[in-house]
């Protein structure tokens, strides 16, 4: 691992650069996963979350609910910087998901097109039956009863290419067995949704806004769905980035939004961001009524991750109590080598540190119900799926576009794998990951 790269970086500010070099000779253990936690993760988080509470404070915010999982690191930064800086910022802990709050907002749907806007149908990378119907909460034997319904007697562990899975979402809009049974289950997690966020605070009258990673802003839209006119005051969103133009003064973006995504998303892997902000707990999937009040019900998670998260998070909160950056000072210098501490991560990792980041167990959808690795090392014949001429001939023929597995950090998989050149590959990801965003900012703004 070169750290001198990530050092020439955090030379245009000294004190970020004295705290990596404290930080990471604090710990033991794995030389590249320290190393990149203390050069890379740490500062990066710092830069953003102490955003967020200068942001905060100029808004007249005086709460932030940091929301799980990828608040948890955060809150920990906040709390830091307001006890050494004299912040006076409420700093709270809500447990939620994309599948609690999309199986409570299912109580509020009559129709196939209000289940439809809450998310129900929505693509994902395991476009199977089952991950379809799990994502909304339903057992086998409720599962069984739809298929009937729908005349559906495939394998339901399928994974079905984009036409197939269109008609299927098609039957399951004609299902009256589906939206009534999920019209029925939801009750329960809507009041037990409500219950919770009353106790938490949501509804009293203090200004608050929720702070998240990203990247589409679709939980603090699910949630103010939800919660309609018990909320006060206008419920605002602080993002990492966002990838569509949202209103900024409700979404509020740090290193890029839906206008210049298409300048830093196609270096940027927000799979990975999302590892740097690991939780040593699992996913929320209900709340439950208890002598205490209202609590999470969470998830199992594996002993592997709970370890990583927990040793990242020793390394952040280390880096974050030693670092000495007022609140005042100026932003647009710790903007910029937030920017060039990613890519040089992100985009070009050297071998060694795409096989130790590479190594976090990931899963892009919302029921967690398969694990896999960041990136992991491909075939030629798989990689060159990348190859923009490749990829788009693939593309209009309706074949896969991605290597057969670690498509979660493509340029870490090109890293770990012998096609060459890399920049060739890299270039390729680049340009298509840029096209995609310029095309979809014109339709959004047609």
């Amino acid at each position: 691992m070169n750290i001198k790269k990530y050092q020439k970086i955090l030379k245009k500010s000294e004190q970020l650069l004295k705290t990596a070099d404290k930080t990471c000779g604090l710990f033991e253990g794995s030389e590249v996963f320290t190393s990149v936690t203390a050069y890379v993760t740490a500062p990066v988080l710092f830069c953003y979350v102490r955003q967020i509470l200068k942001t905060a404070q100029k808004k007249g915010i005086k709460r932030i609910y940091f929301l799980a999982r990828d608040g948890y690191v955060m809150k920990k930064i906040a709390e830091i910087i307001c006890e050494k800086q004299n912040i006076d910022m409420d700093c709270r802990y809500l447990y939620c998901s994309r599948y609690v709050l999309k199986n409570a907002l299912y109580y509020l749907c009559d129709t196939a097109e209000d289940f439809e806007k809450a998310g129900l149908f929505g693509r994902c990378a395991g476009q199977s039956a089952l991950n379809t119907l799990s994502r909304a909460g339903l057992t086998e034997e409720e599962r069984r009863k739809i298929y009937d319904d729908i005349g559906f007697h495939e394998d339901e562990n399928k994974v079905m290419d984009n036409g197939s899975f269109s008609l299927f979402c098609d039957s399951l809009k004609k299902s009256g067995v589906l939206l009534s049974t999920l019209k029925e289950n939801s009750k329960t997690a809507y009041e037990n949704t409500i219950c919770y966020f009353e106790e938490q605070g949501l509804f009293d009258d203090v200004p608050f806004a929720l702070a998240d990673t990203g990247w589409l802003g679709s939980i603090q839209s699910a949630l103010t769905d939800i919660c309609g006119d018990r909320v006060k005051n206008r419920i605002r969103g602080f993002y990492f980035g966002l990838f569509r133009g949202l209103d900024e003064d409700r979404f509020i973006p740090y290193l890029f939004s839906g206008e210049d995504a298409h300048k830093t998303v196609p270096q940027f892997c927000n799979n990975l961001f999302e590892c740097f902000c690991a939780a040593p707990h699992g996913m929320t999937i209900g709340y439950r009524n208890t002598d205490k009040g209202y609590e999470p019900v969470l998830k199992e998670q594996s002993e592997a991750m709970k370890s990583l998260a927990e040793k990242q998070i020793e390394i952040i909160t280390a880096f974050a109590q030693n670092v000495d950056i007022p609140i005042t000072a100026e932003d647009k210098t710790l903007k910029g080598i937030t920017r060039k501490l990613l890519i040089a991560l992100m985009y070009k990792p050297q071998k060694d540190e795409a096989q130790i980041i590479g190594a976090f167990p990931f899963c892009d959808d919302a029921t967690e119900l398969y694990i896999t690795p960041l990136a992991e090392k491909c075939d030629k014949k798989s990689l060159k799926r990348l190859l923009f001429p490749i990829r788009m001939l693939n593309k209009i023929k309706g074949k896969n576009i991605y290597p057969d597995k670690g498509v979660y950090w493509l340029y870490g998989t090109i890293a770990l794998s012998d096609a060459r050149p890399k920049a060739f590959y890299r270039m390729s990801v680049r340009l298509w990951e840029k096209l995609r965003l310029m095309k979809e900012k014109r339709n959004v703004c047609r």
